[in-house]
């Protein structure tokens, strides 16, 4: 029974979804789970577990630390050495690479011996905080491992699976057993793997059959159902972004609604007139409220919630979006207050109707909170057979009726040609009174932000690193083509360049005098990066 097992973990980017996946699987007709923990002195004692399907095989590690630090991810070798991860406490070796190595060990053994090697891809679960996650996924994936962190202690799965085995698994058992034999790689316990053995004695009278499949069909029935997306359950998300997409649903992204909004609009560098707008609309729903309260036939002001964000990139779009879904939130006005961001590609399809179903979709998922579409203007193009068109004016036409007031609609993107695409839409225009620009941040402004995001690390600059610091930024400011500037995600990359010099430089100090020492960003800790180049004019 071919299940298509790796796209069940690899497709999946929310940490819940992964983790009941694994448990369902351990239990699913069709794939064995075997246990291989301690086999190699690669991973150790870390749990490692190989799902097996007739023409697959995802081999899963978890990586459970007592103490989950935030760490950052480097997987470059040092001298032929393992990569290492760091954190403020100290190193480790990097667990992707323990899984890709131990994954190379899998396979290899299976080539010795004569088996068919199968599509292999790996998954790592970490309790871990990787601060650089979104930088390293393009080099995990080119690694074929799925990672996965930020795992609370109480999620460690207790993954019990049943004696079903099959001739496939049982060959790829028994050859990599072979193989870490002749490795030494085994402990030298003779009774190590007594269970797992005894088990795979089974397999050889020919425990293969059994009578589940009004238990597969159930199974298959409740994944089915996790297609229809109706409503989103916060509870089921961690604090921060996720990004949804499995199966026959959208790929969104959605962004918790902050615990103080208010406090977070308050500490947002710069962006005055952004805090006065929404202050402003707030006052007004606040006062809708107050006079309903006072006086129940009273008729309310007309308060729309749907918006327009122009801005160029890093200008604090998505981040006060998030505010925005919250403050809502507390005016009484949203229901949930989240925000579910999605952009041109997460509409189009390669049917006829995929459009429709995309917009009923993020509809249902936004309820409640804010859909925010970004780079809305790509949406708009002069070509008459382009479905992007159709798109806004559904959206419009959904929002108009009374019985969808709870949620907002904001569209995000360059000024100049969202202004273009709301010129050729006047009924559009309509529907979005509230427009919020965000303006590019001077350097001191910047130069607020670096010092707010290096302190959430414990990292501080030394006098002469903050003026190197301070020149680099300012040559890069100087240069800057307006339109590709990157504003606070300049910011973002030339500090992950920095943290890791510094976390080089560190490794390479025989014995620091002190503490403070691994946390002082210094002059040889900067370097300048490239600074983005003008892109080519989107035009209608």
């Amino acid at each position: 029974m071919y299940l298509n097992l790796i796209p069940r973990f690899k497709n999946q980017l929310v940490n819940h979804v992964v983790l009941r996946t694994a448990k369902e699987l351990a239990r699913k007709s069709g794939i064995d789970c075997i246990n291989l923990k301690g086999f190699s002195k690669v991973t150790g004692d870390k749990p490692v577990y190989a799902y097996v399907d007739e023409k697959e095989v995802v081999i899963l590690m978890l990586d459970w630390n007592s103490k989950p630090e935030d760490e950052l991810a480097d997987e470059d070798t040092f001298d032929g050495n393992a990569p290492l991860y760091f954190s403020a406490a100290g190193k480790r070796v990097s667990p992707v690479w323990q899984l890709a190595e131990f994954t190379r060990q899998y396979k290899q053994s299976l080539a010795d011996a004569g088996v068919e090697v199968p599509l292999v891809w790996s998954v790592l679960m970490t309790n871990a905080n990787l601060i650089n996650y979104d930088e390293m996924t393009d080099i995990w994936d080119m690694m074929c491992v799925s990672v996965y962190h930020q795992y609370e202690q109480a999620d460690v799965p207790e993954i019990r699976f049943d004696i079903r085995y099959h001739a496939v698994a049982l060959r790829q058992y028994k050859a990599f057993r072979l193989w870490c034999e002749q490795q030494d790689y085994l402990p030298r316990d003779p009774y190590a793997f007594e269970d797992i053995d005894a088990d795979y004695d089974e397999m050889e009278y020919g425990i293969d059959d059994y009578d589940d499949e009004e238990e597969d069909d159930e199974e298959d029935n409740d994944n089915d159902n996790d297609n229809d997306v109706t409503d989103i359950n916060l509870d089921d998300f961690p604090q921060g972004s996720v990004r949804l997409s499995q199966n026959n649903v959208v790929n969104v992204e959605i962004l918790k609604p902050m615990p103080c909004p208010k406090e977070e609009l308050g500490k947002l560098v710069g962006c005055q007139n952004i805090k006065s707008q929404i202050s402003d609309l707030l006052e007004l729903t606040r006062y809708n409220r107050r006079m309903t309260q006072m006086f129940p036939d009273w008729k309310q002001h007309s308060v729309s919630l749907h918006a327009i964000f122009f801005g160029r990139p890093g200008t604090g779009k998505t981040t006060v979006c998030k505010i925005y879904g919250g403050l809502l939130k507390e005016a009484g006005v949203l229901s949930k207050g989240h925000v579910v961001v999605c952009n041109r590609a997460t509409f189009m399809g390669n049917n006829w109707g995929d459009e429709e179903r995309a917009i009923r979709q993020v509809l249902e998922m936004a309820r409640g909170g804010v859909l925010m579409i970004d780079e809305a203007y790509l949406l708009n193009s002069s070509n008459p057979n382009d479905p992007g068109k159709l798109i806004l004016p559904q959206f419009m036409d959904i929002l108009s009726n009374e019985q969808q007031r709870d949620i907002a609609l904001v569209l995000c993107g360059y000024k100049e040609p969202m202004q273009k695409l709301l010129n050729l839409n006047p009924g559009l225009a309509s529907r979005f009174p509230n427009r919020f620009e965000f303006e590019d941040f001077t350097i001191d402004e910047l130069l607020k932000i670096t010092l707010h995001r290096i302190s959430e690390h414990g990292y501080h600059f030394t006098r002469a690193g903050l003026r190197k610091y301070t020149d680099v930024l300012r040559q890069a400011y100087a240069v800057r083509d307006i339109n590709t500037w990157g504003n606070a995600r300049f910011v973002a990359n030339l500090l992950e360049h920095i943290y890791l010099l510094h976390a080089k430089r560190c490794m390479n100090l025989r014995a620091p005098r002190t503490a403070k020492m691994l946390f002082s960003l210094t002059p040889s800790d900067i370097q300048s990066i490239d600074v983005p180049k003008a892109k080519p004019k989107i035009g209608f």
